[in-house]
């Protein structure tokens, strides 16, 4: 193969840098996807805040809203930060503030809610168990309130029953009003038939309010036309209700996302703690600069500086960052589940984010790889050792059975011995791992020819010297194989763990199960799927750079 079909495609005599092609054509697609401004559907995670000043005007069947605060735009910061209203709201209180309103919006079962500065005390009726209010509640307050969410903290009342006290170490609660703008431009529309060929907004509007004969649309208000006859306060509680199914809305240009991994003790675990850190940064400047980072390589590094360590490091980070980046762009995946299940009313789980779900199930396998890796080395290098070689049939049947034992049993029978939560799931997962990297290790290692090993201790090399220096390097592509096809299946049995509390993307696939919401299970298995395609790309690229350069085949 010529020097320049190694680089790259040889037309003319000039070499094409593949690398950089593909980052560019990933940019134009962020930058086209991004254009698009979309409607968010999923009303129990994205609730609009629309308020109205109501008009009506004498001697006309006409009706004007005029816009007092607008719904939130996702991603978008707001203009106006004010301090939340004081006071005890009941259902139905017309002097209720947005915040109150959204959260009544959210639980159908509350009655009342007590404001002060620091803590908003909600009080419901009904049977519900109070750490299921709690939790159906954590996500309303969070979206209606512009404190960051990591300074609010929610407590069952241990001093009335059926009530949920959150407070926030602020020094008050604040609530983000939003400039209010329906529209771009003014849009008129003198009959029904006429709004049914207009705008997305108009076809929605008359399609969900009978009672409107003409409409026109303002940036700052309403105004409609209505059927004679018509009752107004329920017409303008209907009007209000439809512009905040419509809204709020969002760009689908997703910003870079980054993580933090860390050791963190979870006794009698050396666990990994991982947390997903959103930049703010455009995620299309990041490719665009992969672009003129991939360029450089391809013109200024030699061909046999191309497989430098480093520049593998880069690849791998770079398109992990991309991949995880789109896994926290949450509109985005309210987008994708909308189009696949328009009529569903969920869509984005209301426990936590994609990215959130998608940390945890890192953890655990991160966490569960530790100890398969090393503990799969040392078990396929000890029974290749003379010394030990009585056990490799012991060994062989002891990693065989974790496999041949369905993993959700090993998850329930842990269960009850472990405890619920983490523990039991990083078992499990060690457990149904350890059979690809065992079996891979003494693979390899006895694939290494006898006269190489002859040579090496002819040579005055000790066992050690040779397992480390000869043995490995030789077996490292048949190992890193190995490794690969655990923690991808890892991957994928890692979803069992929300069965016993261990959180992850099982989470929205059990959650969808159980409620038979079949957004939720994309939610969870699509972004599986795509971490499993991710590690495979992952590791394929570290094999490469851990097998030693001679015994890579080039064709």
């Amino acid at each position: 193969m010529t020097e320049a079909t190694k680089n790259g495609a040889a037309i003319a005599g000039w070499r094409l840098p593949y690398g950089a092609l593909l980052w560019l054509l990933a940019a134009l697609l962020i930058f086209a996807v991004g254009q698009r401004t979309v409607t968010l559907h999923d009303q129990e995670k994205f609730i609009g805040d629309f308020a109205f000043a109501v008009e009506q005007v004498k001697g006309e069947r006409r009706l004007i809203l005029n816009l007092t605060a607008g719904s939130f735009v996702y991603g978008v910061t707001p203009e106006v930060i004010l301090p939340v209203p004081t006071g005890r709201f009941s259902r139905g209180d017309p002097s209720a503030p947005q915040v109150a309103q959204a959260l009544f919006d959210a639980l159908n079962s509350v009655s009342e809610i007590t404001i002060a500065a620091q803590t908003i005390t909600v009080a419901y009726q009904g049977n519900m168990e109070a750490e299921q209010a709690r939790s159906r509640l954590r996500r309303p307050v969070n979206n209606a309130v512009a404190n960051d969410r990591g300074t609010i903290t929610a407590q069952v009342s241990a001093a009335a029953e059926n009530t949920i006290v959150f407070s926030t170490s602020d020094e008050r609660f604040r609530y983000a009003q939003y400039q209010p703008a329906l529209v771009e431009s003014i849009e008129e529309y003198d009959s029904r038939a006429a709004a049914e060929a207009g705008s997305d907004l108009a076809r929605f509007i008359v399609s969900e309010s009978r009672p409107l004969e003409s409409l026109r649309l303002e940036p700052t208000r309403l105004v409609v036309g209505y059927a004679e006859g018509a009752a107004l306060e329920p017409l303008a509680r209907n009007l209000r209700e439809i512009l905040n199914d419509f809204h709020p809305r969002a760009s689908l240009a997703p910003s870079l996302w980054l993580l933090t991994a860390a050791p963190e003790i979870i006794p009698p675990l050396l666990a990994i703690a991982v947390e997903p850190l959103e930049t703010g940064i455009p995620l299309i400047l990041f490719t665009l600069l992969m672009v003129a980072v991939e360029a450089g390589i391809f013109f200024v590094i030699p061909h046999k500086g191309k497989n430098n360590l480093l520049i593998h490091l880069l690849h791998i980070a770079a398109v992990f960052l991309l991949f995880w980046s789109i896994l926290g762009h949450e509109p985005l995946w309210d987008a994708i589940l909308h189009a696949i299940f328009p009529t569903s009313a969920q869509l984005v789980h209301p426990q936590g984010t994609v990215i959130d779900f998608a940390a945890q199930h890192l953890e655990l396998v991160l966490t569960s790889s530790i100890y398969i890796i090393s503990g799969g080395l040392f078990l396929g290098v000890m029974v290749t050792r003379e010394n030990f070689r009585e056990f490799l049939p012991l060994v062989n049947n002891v990693v065989n059975s974790g496999q041949t034992v369905p993993t959700l049993a090993i998850v329930a029978i842990m269960a009850p011995i472990i405890g619920l939560g983490f523990m039991p799931a990083v078992v499990a997962l060690i457990a149904y791992g350890l059979l690809p990297v065992v079996r891979n290790t003494i693979a390899g290692i006895e694939s290494v020819s006898v006269s190489i090993v002859d040579s090496a201790r002819g040579m005055g090399m000790t066992s050690q010297q040779i397992l480390l220096r000869t043995e490995l390097p030789i077996a490292s592509r048949i190992i890193m194989a190995g490794i690969r096809t655990s923690m991808v299946i890892n991957i994928g049995t890692a979803t069992l763990g929300a069965f016993v509390g261990s959180g992850g993307l099982g989470i929205p696939i059990a959650s969808g199960l159980s409620m038979t919401v079949d957004a939720f299970i994309l939610l969870g298995a699509i972004p599986a799927a795509l971490l499993a395609i991710l590690t495979d790309y992952v590791l394929g690229r570290l094999e490469v750079v851990l097998t030693p350069r001679g015994l890579l085949i080039e064709t």
